[in-house]
């Protein structure tokens, strides 16, 4: 069993977290996520556990999105 704190741990975006779960479920290995959406132990893919994974995704494209923009504000007024 692979324990997680949270389902965002497996991959550093959608794709990637989906192929990680893709393969330790066909290996046998459960997933035991500690926080979020997708708390629990996971042995197979299920909608929730996508789900989570996706909203991670999102998460860390806004605040990419936030950081690039406090940096050029930080810049412009120098």
């Amino acid at each position: 069993m692979l324990t997680v704190r949270e389902v965002d741990h497996l991959g550093r975006n959608l794709m990637e977290g989906l192929i990680v779960l893709n393969d330790l479920f066909q290996r046998g290995i459960a997933v035991a996520v500690l926080d979020g959406i997708a708390t629990g132990e996971q042995t197979e893919r299920s909608l929730i556990l996508d789900l989570a994974i996706a909203l991670a995704e999102d998460r860390r494209r806004d605040i990419m999105k936030k950081s690039k923009n406090g940096l050029e504000s930080a810049r412009a007024r120098g």
